[in-house]
C-alpha cells in the first residue's frame, strides 16, 4: 500500500507594488530550500501588484511548487480607515489577520514577512506539531534588549516579556483562529484601542496570549545583532525594524540578502536603492527605535493604556458585549497578568 502523501505547504506573504523587488528576494530564497519531495502553495496577498509584476514571480513556479497573487482589497477596505499606520508600516502587515478566513482550504498556514531571507526548507517548520495554540512563533528579540520595550509589554498588553513574539514568521493554525474568530477579535480590538508600538503584532499578542507554541530563534532571526548560532543553522533571516541591507552595507547577514537579491529580476531596482540612500536617511532610521522606545514609556504613564482600560467594567463592556470569544479574551488577559 502507497504511503498517504505528505500535506501541501501552504505560504504566504503580504505585500504591495512597492516592495515586490525585497519580496523577490524572500520568495526565491525559499523557492532555492524547498524540497523536491514536497508540494508548495505560495500566496502573495496584495492590494496593488500589477499584472506585469505578478507574471514576472510567477515565472519562478516549478512543478512542486504553485505561486498566486491574491487582491485582498473587498477585505481590507471594510476596516482600512480604522487601521494604524506610521514610519514603515503599510495596510498591508495587517493582510495576515485574512489568511484564516479567506483560504478555509488549510487548517495551517506558514506566514513571512517579505523582509527575510529564507535559509532552510520551510516543510520542515510547517510540519512542527502546535497542538491546539493559536500560533507558533519565535520570542521577539528587541524586548529582551530594551527595557522600555519590556515595560511596554508588560504593563501595557499584558504579556510576559519573555513570551512576547516577533510576527515576522507565523505558523498560524487556521482552524483554531476560525473557531476563536481571531479576525473578528482584531476588528474589535482596532475599535477598542490604537497600539502605536509594534501595531499587528502587538494585537497578535494579546489575542494569541497563552495560546503560543514558542519556536527556536533559527526560525526568526532579527538582525539588530549577531547571534551565536552556527551559518548551518540560519532558518530564517528577518531584517526586522530598520535593519535593511538595502539601505545599510554593515547590516548584520546582509550578504545573504544580495545573494539572491542578484538572481531577481529586480535586481537593478534593488541596487539603485541601495545607492540612492543619503546619509541623512541613514540618521533618521537609527532614530526610529529611540523613538519606539519613547512611544513605549509614554503608553506605560498612560493613565487610560489598553490595560488600564481593561481593567474596569465600563471598557470592558464595551469592547467585549456579548460575544463570548470576546470576553473570554478579557478574562485571560486581566486574569493572568504578565
Amino acid at each position: 500500500m502507497a504511503r498517504p502523501s505528505k500535506p501541501v505547504v501552504p505560504v504566504f506573504f503580504g505585500c504591495d507594488q512597492r516592495f515586490t523587488p525585497f519580496m523577490g528576494v524572500a520568495l526565491l530564497s525559499l523557492i532555492d530550500h524547498a524540497s523536491s519531495r514536497r508540494r508548495y502553495a505560495i500566496h502573495i496577498l496584495h492590494t496593488d501588484i500589477n499584472a506585469e509584476t505578478q507574471e514576472k514571480y510567477k515565472a519562478f513556479a516549478k512543478p512542486n511548487i504553485s505561486i498566486e497573487f491574491h487582491d485582498v482589497s473587498e477585505t481590507i477596505d471594510v476596516i482600512i480607515d480604522q487601521l494604524p499606520i506610521r514610519d514603515y508600516y503599510s495596510p498591508s502587515t495587517y493582510f495576515r489577520f485574512v489568511i484564516a478566513a479567506n483560504f478555509p482550504q488549510y487548517d495551517k498556514a506558514i506566514y513571512i514577512d517579505c523582509d527575510t531571507t529564507i535559509m532552510a526548507d520551510v516543510a520542515k517548520l510547517y510540519d512542527v506539531p502546535i497542538g491546539n495554540n493559536l500560533v507558533a512563533a519565535v520570542p521577539e528579540a528587541v524586548v529582551a534588549l530594551m527595557e522600555p520595550g519590556a515595560l511596554y509589554v508588560e504593563q501595557v498588553l499584558g504579556v510576559n516579556r519573555r513570551r512576547y513574539f516577533n510576527a515576522g514568521m507565523l505558523v498560524i493554525n487556521s482552524e483554531q483562529w476560525r473557531k476563536n474568530d481571531v479576525l473578528g477579535q482584531f476588528i474589535n480590538l482596532v475599535s477598542f484601542y490604537n497600539f502605536v508600538v509594534a501595531q499587528d503584532q502587538d494585537y497578535l499578542n494579546v489575542i494569541c496570549k497563552n495560546k503560543v507554541h514558542y519556536l527556536p530563534r533559527k526560525w526568526n532571526m532579527e538582525t539588530l545583532r549577531p547571534w551565536n548560532i552556527p551559518q548551518k543553522d540560519i532558518s530564517i533571516i528577518h531584517y526586522a525594524f530598520s535593519a535593511k541591507p538595502w539601505h545599510d552595507i554593515n547590516c548584520f547577514y546582509g550578504q545573504h540578502f544580495w545573494k539572491y537579491a542578484s538572481m531577481t529580476p529586480d535586481y537593478m531596482v534593488i541596487k539603485a536603492q541601495f545607492a540612492s540612500i543619503t546619509n541623512e536617511q541613514l540618521e533618521a532610521e537609527k532614530n526610529i527605535a529611540p523613538s519606539v522606545m519613547t512611544s513605549c514609556l509614554a503608553e506605560v504613564a498612560r493613565s487610560d493604556n489598553f490595560l488600564r482600560r481593561l481593567s474596569t467594567k465600563r471598557y470592558s463592556k464595551s469592547l467585549g458585549g456579548k460575544n463570548p470569544v470576546i470576553q473570554e479574551l478579557i478574562e485571560r488577559i486581566v486574569s493572568t497578568q504578565a
